[in-house]
C-alpha cells in the first residue's frame, strides 16, 4: 500500500473517532480543509479524500462552499457500528447489546425462512452441522466456527440477499471486538444437546415457527455466556482501563 492511502485511512481514523466520542458533535462543521491540514500536518489533498470517505460513511454531509457538517449517528452507514463498538480502547456495552439484539432477530428469522424456502440439500446440511456442534469433546472455537457455519447455511437457505449482507456487516464486527471474551469461554462447557434437538426436530418436521423459536432460545443462551464472559474480562481489566463512554450512542 503507498503512503498516501494510508495517510487518508489515517486521517479518516482520527477523525471518525473525534466524531464518535463527541469531540465534533452532530449540527456542527468540521474546520475547513486548509486548518485541519495545518492542525494534522498533512496536504489538503489527504484530508479532502478523508471527508469523502466520512461522507461515504453517513458521519459528515458535504456541501460545496460550506465545508463539512457532522450527521447525527441514526443517519449513518451500518458500517459504522464497527467502529462504534470499541472507542479509546473500551466496549461499549449498551451497543454491543443493541448490535446482539439485531444479530439474534436476523438470524432467528432466517431460519424460520430457511425451513419455509431451502431446499432438502439445506436442511440436511443445516442438521449435519447441528449433529456436530453438539457433539462432546468440541473446543469452543470449534464450535464458534460450526456455529458460524450453520449461520451461513441458513442465510442462504433463506434465499433473502439482505440478510447476508447485513451478517457480512455484523459478524466480523463482533469476531473482531470480542475476540478475548470468546477466548474466555473455553473455560465454560456448554450443553448444547437439548437446544440442539429442538432444533432439529423442528427443521425435520418442516416447522418453522419452532425452528425459529429453537434458534433464538440458542442464541439468548450463546449470547448470555458471552456477555458473562465479556463482564469476568472487563472486571480484570478495571484498574486500568477507564469507564465506557456510552454517550456516541444517545442520538444513534
Amino acid at each position: 500500500m503507498s503512503t498516501a492511502p494510508k495517510l487518508t485511512e489515517s486521517i479518516t481514523a482520527q477523525l471518525r473517532n473525534e466524531i464518535l466520542i463527541g469531540t465534533y458533535k452532530a449540527g456542527e462543521r468540521l474546520p475547513a480543509e486548509r486548518d485541519l491540514a495545518s492542525q494534522l500536518g498533512v496536504n489538503r489533498g489527504s484530508v479532502r479524500e478523508a471527508l469523502k470517505k466520512l461522507e461515504q460513511m453517513g458521519l459528515v454531509v458535504i456541501r460545496r462552499g460550506d465545508g463539512a457538517t457532522v450527521r447525527h449517528l441514526h443517519d449513518a452507514s451500518v458500517e459504522i457500528v464497527r467502529h462504534l463498538l470499541i472507542v479509546n480502547g473500551v466496549v461499549n456495552r449498551r451497543l454491543l447489546e443493541q448490535v446482539l439484539d439485531v444479530h439474534e432477530m436476523l438470524v432467528a428469522g432466517a431460519a424460520h425462512l430457511g425451513v419455509e424456502r431451502g431446499s432438502p440439500e439445506d436442511h440436511r446440511n443445516a442438521r449435519e452441522l447441528l449433529r456436530r456442534l453438539a457433539a462432546p469433546g468440541a473446543s469452543e472455537a470449534e464450535r464458534q466456527a460450526l456455529f458460524d457455519a450453520l449461520v451461513d447455511v441458513i442465510s442462504e437457505a433463506s434465499g433473502n440477499l439482505v440478510v447476508r449482507l447485513v451478517r457480512n456487516v455484523i459478524r466480523p464486527a463482533l469476531a473482531e471486538r470480542l475476540r478475548d471474551a470468546q477466548r474466555r469461554l473455553a473455560a465454560e462447557p456448554q450443553e448444547l444437546g437439548a437446544r440442539v434437538r429442538e432444533i432439529d426436530a423442528a427443521i425435520e418436521a418442516g416447522d418453522a415457527p419452532a425452528t425459529a423459536a429453537a434458534v433464538r432460545a440458542l442464541m439468548r443462551e450463546r449470547r448470555e455466556r458471552l456477555l458473562r464472559a465479556l463482564d469476568a474480562l472487563e472486571a480484570e481489566r478495571a484498574p486500568e482501563a477507564p469507564p465506557a463512554r456510552e454517550a456516541a450512542t444517545d442520538s444513534a
